[in-house]
């Protein structure tokens, strides 16, 4: 990365839709607020929260509290410039995204040019996942002082706007989903599908293996076969291993789930329920990775079908572990590439 980049965390909102503090709401045993001040923490020289203090980042509140999104960019950056005397570009990262890793800051930090780098997803930019320009920040701050409340008119017209189908973006396009509702706190959980035969899903929290047991048991089948891969503490030439973290290219992987279980159907016509699960993200040892459960009347298909699948899935599924053990950190070894499907 070249130029210092600053982070600002917004924690203030009013969280009325969701009826509670979103900041405060605990995803995989961490706060969105503490997810959130922890990917900027790791690649930004000083981040500061803009709220009332619940993630130990110095932090601010605007003035008055509560006057809505631009009055807390615009405070955060100018505390940032009051701590360090100096004027630099910004990560700034609303509260409300448990998806959101050091990953996806450090590729925004770390686009080259000195503009303001706007994602959009589905269509939508994205102005509180982004790198915002000096430039932009101060205007933002003439805007303000001018009445202005809205977003919309602070990038100037060298920002970049890079798309949900950009291919370094499209590995993060999770980290966009954000939590407005008790519905959407409740979708952040793998749920079966309402209808059909197949269960694909990425997740971020813990796999629902038990439940998945249950999806795939049904009464004309006489066997259930569950696989589910953990986190070991060993890989070649590295002991010691004490966390994996996965990334996906998403949309892709979900769409190689979807046609390695078809091939699977192909191959054995008589199988019922399928379900294919992974995590993303940091995973600790013995934690569960992956889960794959095949029911069929017959055992000899589920486990022909289920081994099938799972192998499969390794192969030709864009998903990548990066290994951190005792005397390091690197991509995990024996790694294949991606085959085509």
């Amino acid at each position: 990365m070249g130029a210092p980049v600053y982070g600002i965390l917004l924690t203030g909102g009013s969280s009325r839709r969701m009826g509670t503090d979103k900041a405060t709401l605990v995803v995989d045993g961490a706060s969105l607020a503490s997810r959130g001040a922890s990917a900027l923490a790791a690649v930004t020289s000083l981040a500061v929260e803009v709220g009332p203090g619940t993630t130990g980042l110095p932090h601010v509140t605007e003035e008055p509290a509560g006057s809505g999104p631009l009055a807390a960019v615009v405070a955060g950056w100018a505390e940032l410039v009051r701590r360090t005397g100096e004027r630099q570009p910004a990560v700034v990262l609303a509260c409300d995204l448990p998806w959101v890793s050091p990953g996806l800051v450090a590729w925004l930090a770390g686009r080259p040019g000195e503009a303001s780098v706007v994602p959009v997803a589905q269509g939508v930019p994205q102005p509180l996942c982004a790198r915002w320009a000096v430039a932009d920040l101060e205007r933002a701050g003439a805007q303000l002082a001018a009445g202005e409340r809205s977003l919309q008119r602070v990038f100037g017209p060298a920002t970049v706007l890079v798309a949900d189908d950009d291919v370094e973006l499209a590995t993060w396009a999770r980290s966009f989903r954000d939590v407005d509702t008790p519905e959407d706190l409740a979708c952040l959980a793998l749920a079966p599908p309402r209808e059909g035969e197949d269960w694909i899903g990425l997740a971020r929290t813990a796999l629902p293996a038990e439940l998945a047991l249950r999806w795939a048991t049904l009464p004309r089948c006489g066997a259930v076969v569950a696989f589910a891969g953990t986190v070991r503490d060993h890989a070649e030439g590295r002991d010691g291993v004490v966390e994996l973290d996965y990334e996906a290219y998403e949309g892709p992987a979900l769409a190689r789930m979807a046609a390695v279980i078809g091939d699977a159907r192909k191959r054995w016509p008589d199988i019922a329920r399928v379900a294919v699960l992974h995590r993303l993200g940091p995973l600790a040892v013995g934690e569960t990775a992956v889960v794959v459960v095949v029911s069929s009347p017959h055992r000899h298909d589920a486990f022909a079908a289920g081994g099938y699948v799972i192998d499969t899935v390794k192969e030709a599924v864009p998903i990548w572990k990066y290994e951190r053990w005792r005397d390091g950190e690197d991509w995990g070894t024996g790694a294949a590439p991606v085959r085509s499907m």
